[in-house]
């Protein structure tokens, strides 16, 4: 497998003994729900072998609104925060981020905004300056922005990737990656349909080569890509053949 290409998933679908086995990175999904401890990142970076890769998906507590689903679901009690907004409340939460990310050792952090998450000349501002204002660590940082409005303009949104240094993650299936920061970020959702996400879709030899097709494009012009699999209980099979076929691309 080339190593600048690391495929997982979004999270841990099997026992970790048998993913560490079998793929070099993950995307812990549990942080955007509820921070876990610090010992028990830790612990899930010393389970891992030498070499593998972890990434995290920000805290909801950051990305999404006070009064939103994933708030009451997960319980989450954070005052001042939310919205991706230059609070002094978020920015305390961002700094719980990093702690986990540090114990995890982790490379890469995600912030998925909702699908409510509309352009505004407010949110632009916001996300200026929040974003600006991060410790980072040696992090990358990369944003997934879901609302149509942030592409009436690609050429905008571009700039405003590369001036706050985020990679814009995207699914290849759906968008066309922007020209932004030196990695690729992938997060392969399943099948869309009339604009909704259907996660449990096995994808087919022809969409995993369109994938991989997509992951040679981006590697021409950047250090390193991420493929993460998102798509339900096919996420680890489909992660496996796709590992299989990039290790055979590559002989």
């Amino acid at each position: 497998m080339p190593p600048d290409v690391l495929v997982g998933c979004c999270g841990f679908s099997v026992s970790r003994k048998r993913y560490f086995e079998s793929l070099n990175s993950v995307e812990i999904q549990r942080t955007f729900y509820k921070l876990p401890r610090e010992s028990t990142a830790e612990k899930w970076r010393r389970e891992a072998p030498p070499g593998f890769t972890y990434t995290l998906k920000a805290w909801a507590a950051l990305t999404h609104s006070p009064g939103s689903i994933v708030w009451r679901k997960s319980g989450i009690s954070c005052e001042g925060c939310g919205d991706l907004k230059p609070t002094e409340a978020n920015f305390r939460a961002w700094g719980m981020v990093l702690k986990i990310a540090r114990a995890l050792e982790a490379t890469f952090v995600v912030f998925q905004s909702p699908p409510s998450f509309s352009r505004t000349e407010e949110r632009v501002s916001d996300l200026r300056d929040f974003f600006s204002s991060l410790e980072r660590d040696g992090l990358r940082l990369g944003w997934e922005p879901r609302h149509e409005s942030w592409w009436a303009d690609r050429e905008s949104l571009a700039s405003l990737m590369d001036e706050l240094d985020l990679t814009h993650v995207v699914d290849p299936t759906v968008g066309e990656p922007l020209d932004s920061g030196p990695v690729a970020y992938f997060r392969l959702h399943g099948r869309w349909e009339r604009g909704r996400i259907i996660y449990n879709h096995q994808y087919s030899e022809e969409e995993l080569s369109n994938i991989l097709r997509a992951v040679e494009r981006e590697l021409e012009r950047r250090e390193r890509a991420y493929v993460m699999f998102n798509n339900g209980r096919f996420m680890f099979d489909d992660a496996l053949r796709f590992l299989s076929m990039l290790s055979s691309q590559s002989k």
